[in-house]
This record gives structure tokens, C-alpha cells and sequence, in this order.
């Protein structure tokens, strides 16, 4: 993998592990330890500064080759568990990022609910009382309770500073009759996901005019559909396409916004 892409030019900015770091049952707890400890091994093997990490990520499940979280997010799989299991989280983390220390890679954990982290502040918080110079954070405006908000996605930036490592994003694009591309959909896929306008533009101002350097990662991280029937790998592409035009669009107006304010 490092090698193939090497030769097409592509950074490998970070390896995300899929974990749940918060069950209270300790065989499982410790399994997810084990697999995160195995990706920021992988991550130092391929050149990857970063894992990008959840705190609680319920997972998906497959029907017929086709992923969703509805039988995730729709059942409390803890229900039995009266207790916090946000102190399991800390617990794993002060562990794992002796281990990224170890290895040369930061640990970013995304404010990805649910339960235990589901918004900016939480991640903020975390990463405060584990107080590890490998813990830093992934920010995704796309999920936050504001995501539609240009104040929101600025105070985000504020907040989050230089332990922002990381950024990710989620939307799907449609392109116009001149060939500029359009953000038309956005945040969790909800019944707001069509026709949302998260504050992309606000977002990436606001990172650029702080300093931050870090990739800006887009994902197709949602059920496809197209006339109501799944889609293939092609249209996963085309998205893809798109959202480099319309990222690396906002980041360039950005980042001249920026020196014409340094300018002036």
C-alpha cells in the first residue's frame, strides 16, 4: 500500500481504526485496545503520521453486501450497563498513547458520538484529562449540533487551536451547468441530510486563517442512493472527484482571504 502510493503521489495522511474504546465488558474492551494498538503499528509501517480514532463507534452491519447503522444506532447494545464507561475511554487512551508515543504517531480522536463523545467540546475535555502529548483531535464540523452554523464552525476552530490535527467531512455534490461543483447535501444521514448546508465555507476560513496545516479528509461515509436504489463504486467516484474540486476550492479562496489579511 505505502508503495502503490508512493507511486501515484498520494500522502497516506492518516489510518482510522473503527473502535469502540467504552465497553464495559473487559474482553472486549481490551480486544479493541489490541486492534488500535495493531493500526498505529500499520501506521508507522506505511508512513502515516496519524490514527484517527473514535471513542465509541457502534459499527455497521451488512445485508446482502450493503453496510447501515440502523441496527446499531437503533438498539442500545450496553442497556445492561447502569454505570459511565466514558472513564473506560480515558483508561484505553492513556494506554494506547504510550504506545503512539512509542511509535512516532498522534492519536486523533474525531468527536464522533454516540454516548461518550458527540460534540467538539468532548473531544476538548478528553484529550485534557488523558493529558498525552500523542492525544490530539479530528474535528468534523459535518457532525456537530450546528452543523448548518458559520458561528458554530468558527468557535469549533477557536476552540480546537493547534491540538486539531486532523479534519473530516461528509457530504455528496452535484455539478452545475458550468462545471463548478455545488454542496447539496450534508451532516448525519438524517432526514436534513438532503439539502443541507453545512458551514463548509465558514469551516475552512476559519481553520486556514489559524495555521492549520492538516489534511482536509472527505469520506463517503453514508448510505448510496440514487433513484431510491443503491449505487456502485463508480458513483463513489465521481463524489470523490467532486469533493476534491470543491475542498481544495474553499481551501485556495481561504488561504488568499488569509494573505490578503495579513497584507492589509
Amino acid at each position: 500500500m505505502r508503495d502503490l502510493a508512493g507511486e501515484v503521489g498520494i500522502e497516506l495522511c492518516a489510518v482510522s481504526p473503527n473502535c469502540d474504546l467504552s465497553s464495559p465488558v473487559p474482553v472486549q474492551r481490551e480486544a479493541m485496545i489490541c486492534y488500535v494498538r495493531e493500526c498505529i503499528k500499520l501506521a508507522h509501517d506505511l508512513g502515516s503520521p496519524i490514527c484517527k480514532v473514535f471513542a465509541a463507534w457502534r459499527g455497521i452491519t451488512l445485508h446482502d453486501g450493503l453496510a447501515t447503522y440502523n441496527d446499531t444506532y437503533g438498539y442500545n447494545q450496553y442497556g445492561f450497563w447502569k454505570g459511565d464507561r466514558r472513564s473506560f475511554v480515558v483508561e484505553a487512551m492513556r494506554e494506547l498513547c504510550k504506545v503512539a508515543e512509542d511509535y512516532g504517531i498522534v492519536l486523533a480522536m474525531q468527536n464522533h458520538g454516540p454516548d461518550i463523545v458527540n460534540r467538539y467540546q468532548d473531544v476538548l475535555e478528553m484529550i485534557q484529562e488523558v493529558g498525552a502529548p500523542a492525544f490530539k483531535a479530528c474535528m468534523d464540523i459535518n457532525i456537530e449540533p450546528f452543523a448548518d452554523s458559520p458561528e458554530h464552525a468558527r468557535q469549533m476552530a477557536d476552540a480546537s487551536g493547534a491540538l486539531q490535527v486532523h479534519s473530516h467531512m461528509n457530504a455528496e455534490f452535484a455539478r452545475r451547468t458550468d462545471g463548478t461543483v455545488e454542496l447539496i447535501a450534508g451532516g448525519y444521514f438524517d432526514e436534513k441530510f438532503w439539502g443541507r448546508q453545512v458551514a463548509y465555507p465558514a469551516y475552512v476560513d476559519a481553520l486556514v486563517a489559524r495555521g492549520y496545516r492538516g489534511y482536509m479528509n472527505w469520506e463517503f461515509c453514508h448510505p448510496g442512493l440514487e433513484n431510491g436504489r443503491p449505487v456502485g463504486i463508480e458513483y463513489v467516484h465521481r463524489q470523490t472527484e467532486m469533493a476534491f474540486e470543491y475542498l481544495a476550492a474553499l481551501r485556495a479562496a481561504a488561504e488568499q482571504k488569509a494573505q490578503l489579511a495579513s497584507v492589509g
